[in-house]
């Protein structure tokens, strides 16, 4: 029989390498291009390689299945993440990661026998969460066209499968363009943030305490006029106050309606009341823009926000510097931090591919209409400069545009892999990356969170490393509050480390705002992560 090939045409080997302690890591099913890598990595080579190569289309299903985004969760909690793609009613998939069990990159489209199928013609968002509390992540499917679907959530009975739970919990009709779970009214459990396409307003639905959802988005002061189509949606409490926050990023032919900043007055005023601020503190950015995230981006502790520039327009980085203050870091430079071209950029994400600490930006062009390059990756080299890495890191692939991709450790190695949607005449690629090798530390956090919220969605983590040191540094990860563009996956908290032996102080802000931490944290793998009481889920 003859064996798997990679990218290249060469033979594929399953690679076990000895560390530290005579534990062995295992690195998955390798090509020599991706072997070299790691070698180098490890100083048992000379020859350097791109951080990442492209896996046979066969790995993910050669169908091209017009796919709109791709959402990345845990569905049968085997410690490996599963993929959902979303599109038309037949680009929809489940696909199974085996890729652990067969120490191989493989998996499985388990989806006509466990779904989640809906009912409606198109979706182009998705959003994992365990909203019942019973350890298994649900999934909430959004619709597009025609309006009179609805979208549908999806109750996880693994290993039964899925059920549509919508007509007693969410039954939403609408355009979902950008869909979460997040704690946002502070009472422990789960509840959905939807931003729409329009006519319809963006919604949220408050979950009960019988596991039924009521609609607050007009009380709540979240819903505007009709126009604000959501194609972006960050969230993350940008104010420190305790609450989370909500941005939302618009798109419309002519660029003539304005972004949302959405304040969160509850802690203040004790009622789930939003306030829309971008007129003040000068976000409401008009240019057609799509992927916006709440992340930190100068590691000082606060969350920055990113508005990725759609139709040719810039990306925007809006520097927070406290007390509701922002600056427009395309001023602070005195030109734009990326250079987009022109391009209709959509789907976005900071991710740190390198796991040197700081986070990177990538980007998905849908038309793919400048010089035919589908993606762009630029690495973070500090005092908010960016260089296009596309070409050197293997990702300069020509007319493969898609709306949204998704970032995970997927071969369980410590670094970021990519999957891409195309939304073309190509299937949906998986880009295997090897940074896990190149000398750089890494710490994976699974959370287990209270009942209500058995992932802790909505969590922060502080990662102190050189401590004592002139490198000092903490950097600030969330737990999977952000939309980003089209989907909200259910992932480990990743910190890249760079040089670092130890992380000498990880503090973990639950969703209830206990703290917790651990010190002197050792690298290099998974950490499991118990919400500090009895109160944690348990899988029956």
């Amino acid at each position: 029989m003859t064996g798997p090939v990679d990218t290249f045409g060469e033979p594929v080997t399953i690679v076990r390498l000895a560390h530290e302690g005579g534990k062995h890591v295992d690195f998955g099913s390798l090509g020599l291009r991706h072997l070299l890598g790691i070698l180098a990595g490890l100083g048992l080579a000379t020859a350097s390689a791109q951080t990442f190569e492209r896996a046979p289309s066969a790995v993910l299903g050669t169908q091209n299945l017009n796919g709109i985004s791709i959402s990345l969760g845990d569905y049968d909690a085997d410690g490996d993440l599963d993929v959902l793609v979303q599109g038309s009613h037949d680009a929809r998939r489940l696909l199974r990661n085996d890729s652990t069990s067969t120490q191989t990159l493989a998996f499985t489209n388990v989806t006509p026998q466990l779904g989640p199928v809906a009912s409606d013609t198109t979706g182009w968002s998705a959003a994992w969460g365990d909203y019942n509390g019973d350890g298994r992540v649900d999934v909430f499917l959004g619709q597009a066209n025609p309006r009179s679907a609805r979208g549908d959530l999806f109750r996880n009975d693994h290993p039964l499968g899925f059920v549509d739970v919508s007509a007693s919990t969410i039954n939403e009709p609408g355009f979902h363009q950008n869909v979460a779970w997040n704690y946002i009214d502070n009472d422990g459990d789960l509840d959905l943030i939807i931003g729409m396409e329009g006519p319809e307003r963006h919604e949220i639905y408050i979950q009960n305490s019988d596991g039924s959802f009521t609609p607050v988005g007009a009380a709540a002061g979240l819903q505007v006029d009709f126009g604000t189509k959501a194609y972006g949606m960050a969230v993350g409490d940008y104010d420190g106050d305790g609450d989370l926050d909500i941005y939302i990023s618009t798109c419309i032919q002519g660029g003539n309606i304005r972004n949302n900043f959405f304040d969160n007055r509850l802690v203040p005023d004790g009622t789930l009341t939003f306030v829309d601020i971008a007129d003040s503190n000068g976000t409401q950015y008009l240019a057609n823009s799509y992927g916006t995230e709440f992340v930190d981006l100068d590691n000082d502790g606060d969350l920055d926000l990113y508005v990725t520039g759609a139709d040719g327009n810039p990306t925007r980085i809006f520097r927070n510097d406290g007390g509701g203050a922002w600056s427009d870091i395309a001023t602070v430079l005195g030109s734009q931090p990326f250079a987009n071209n022109g391009a209709d950029l959509n789907g976005s994400k900071a991710v740190d591919y390198d796991n040197d600490g700081d986070l990177d930006f990538f980007f998905h062009d849908h038309l793919a209409r400048t010089l035919n390059q589908a993606m762009a990756l630029y690495r973070n080299d500090g005092n908010w400069a960016f260089v296009d890495v596309t070409e050197a890191e293997g990702l300069l692939w020509e007319n493969e545009g898609g709306y949204d991709s998704a970032w995970g450790d997927i071969d369980g190695d410590g670094d970021m892999d990519l999957i891409t949607a195309t939304n073309s005449s190509f299937p949906e690629r998986l880009y295997v990356s090897n940074a896990a090798a190149n000398g750089n530390h890494w710490l994976q956090v699974r959370l287990r969170g209270r009942k209500e919220n058995t992932t802790a969605i909505g969590a922060t983590l502080y990662a102190t490393i050189h401590k004592g040191t002139p490198q000092e540094r903490t950097l600030r990860r969330e737990a999977n509050t952000n939309a980003g563009t089209f989907n909200q996956s259910d992932l480990p908290v990743h910190f890249g480390l760079g040089a670092a032996a130890v992380i000498e102080t990880l503090r973990v802000v639950w969703p209830d705002k206990k703290e917790q931490i651990l010190t002197n944290v050792e690298i290099d793998r998974y950490l499991t992560i118990q919400y500090p009481e009895g109160d944690v889920w348990s899988l029956q």
